[in-house]
């Protein structure tokens, strides 16, 4: 049996492989003695055939984990050998599980179409059990956040849940953390949105607002200071565009919203109009003075050909987000 977890959401995989060990360790060797882990990055061939040709010990099975062969170990060679390896007899008393931290696949996809062919990618995608853990939606943050909660006998208010989501957004490692911390501040009781204000920070949150505002205010330096961090910082280029375009579709919402009806429109009632957070309409509404409608439109349509850029070209990032700042 071959299992196959990959792809960016490394929170979800994680938890997959940390579900397979549990239950191999309940039904099939309580002593964890036939449990290998293998590091893939200095793997050699010999070593995994040892792991995976090894007759179990006092058990029916052994589990072999393979943690970052594909993205970490960079040679063809013994990739091909590996899957010599896999099509061989004896393996039929191992599970063998190949486990990437956050192997993007549509991107594996991609170089097998241009003959730059990953082999065992290839190969174990087919498997049955091959999984690949896609990030996460607004919605489905939104689900996944309020079933952790309630698993552990906590409860949030909805306001408060859509703002946690908002302000974590898609990396579920941060959620469970700032989860970790709401539950054990409210001891029991309602989680409150007063609860998330006080206890979730979020720089780089807080930068796209103050970007957002440069840009507005033509303030091209503090702009360009506020990319140069987040991404000296550790923000991946795909996270902090994906924040910048998200806040850049609100404000285009916003403000074509506010020449239709007129800027004195009600908070609260343009908050259910559009399906935004207060928290989030809030600010986007005093940053839209800022902004004219048809600027808003060129920026996001720069969004836009950044990310294709990002995806499908070697031309460094920060060079794309400066370009966005000089020309907007």
């Amino acid at each position: 049996m071959i299992f196959f977890l990959y792809g960016p959401d490394t929170f979800r995989s994680r938890q997959k492989l940390k579900e397979i060990k549990e239950k191999f360790i309940k039904e099939i060797d309580k002593s964890s003695l036939n449990i290998e882990i293998l590091k893939g990055e200095t793997l050699e061939t010999p070593e995994f055939e040892k792991a995976v040709l090894t007759p179990p010990f006092l058990a029916k099975k052994r589990l072999v984990i393979i943690e970052d062969l594909i993205s970490k170990n960079k040679g063809q060679k013994i990739q091909k050998e590996i899957l010599e390896a896999l099509g061989k007899n004896g393996l039929e008393d191992t599970i063998i599980v190949f486990w990437e931290s956050g192997l993007d696949g549509t991107k594996a996809r991609e170089k097998v179409s241009q003959k730059r062919s990953n082999l065992l990618f290839n190969r174990l995608k087919k498997e049955k059990y091959a999984q690949e853990f896609n990030l996460l939606t607004e919605p489905e943050v939104y689900r996944f956040a309020a079933e952790q909660i309630k698993s552990r006998g906590g409860k949030i208010e909805p306001s408060a849940l859509s703002l946690l989501a908002d302000l974590t957004g898609n990396d579920l490692w941060r959620l469970k953390t700032e989860i970790d911390k709401l539950l054990a501040f409210a001891c029991g009781r309602l989680i409150t949105i007063a609860d998330v204000n006080e206890l979730v920070k979020n720089k780089l949150e807080a930068d796209i607002f103050k970007l957002t505002d440069a840009l507005g205010q033509k303030n091209k330096k503090l702009a360009l200071k506020l990319i140069s961090d987040q991404l000296r910082g550790g923000t991946s280029p795909t996270e902090l565009l994906a924040k910048i375009t998200w806040q850049f579709k609100n404000l285009l919402l916003v403000k074509s919203f506010m020449e239709d009806h007129g800027s004195s429109y009600p908070s609260p009632r343009l908050t259910y109009t559009l399906g935004i957070h207060p928290f989030v309409i809030k600010k986007t509404m005093a940053q839209a003075r800022f902004h004219q409608l048809p600027t808003l439109k060129k920026i996001y349509r720069h969004l836009i050909t950044i990310d294709y850029k990002i995806k499908t070209s070697q031309i460094n990032p920060e060079i794309l987000f400066d370009l966005l700042v000089i020309k907007s």
